[in-house]
């Protein structure tokens, strides 16, 4: 058993799935959700929130952020054998994707191979928006078990679509902001300096 997070999001009024690649240790290369196999006797939700805090390194939240964020918004859910992906509604953060890779680049160069094969906040190397069409034209090289989910996502799009709008449209209080720059003058300052607002 085991489950995933995958953020959705509407960007140009397509629907855009937020997909990670695994790194280059990984036993079945490519791009999938954010997920793994259960611990114990955890339930899909329990799994899915573990292993999206471990492997998006906390870029959405703490594992209560997630959990908080879940039960706000609810998630469309689609299972395959054993698996289940919890499709998460989320405003859409074109710098997400730039901060999470950069971060990890910096991370990888850095430490020793060794580590970054056996921990689990490595196993994503980068993160990427992909939207509804590219997955139906086949242009994501996903990891072999991820294709049956995409086909699902495929099969479910309106569904999926009719239930994201209806989630962001309600969802103001997470709503994820991007980082805008304001200039202001100072009596100190001749030129203005800039701050984020």
């Amino acid at each position: 058993m085991g489950a995933g997070i995958l953020p959705i999001t509407i960007h140009n009024n397509k629907l855009y799935f937020l997909f990670g690649k695994e790194n280059k240790f990984a036993d079945t290369p490519g791009w999938a959700d954010f997920g793994g196999g259960s611990e114990d006797k955890e339930t899909f939700i329990k799994t899915a929130v573990r292993e999206g805090t471990e492997e998006l390194t906390g870029f959405l939240g703490s594992e209560s952020d997630l959990e908080r964020k879940i039960k706000h918004t609810g998630t469309f859910d689609i299972d395959f054998n054993k698996y289940r992906t919890h499709i998460l509604p989320m405003e859409y953060d074109e710098l997400l994707p730039f901060y999470y890779n950069n971060n990890q680049r910096f991370l990888q160069k850095r430490l020793d191979p060794k580590i970054i094969e056996k921990s689990k906040i490595f196993e994503k190397a980068e993160i990427r928006w992909f939207s509804i069409d590219e997955i139906k034209k086949r242009k994501i090289p996903f990891r072999s078990y991820y294709y049956n989910i995409a086909d699902l996502i495929i099969k479910n799009e309106l569904a999926i679509d009719k239930f994201v709008r209806s989630k962001l449209n309600k969802s103001k209080t997470y709503r994820h902001k991007s980082r805008k720059m304001k200039k202001r003058n100072t009596k100190t300052r001749k030129s203005g300096f800039f701050s984020f607002i």
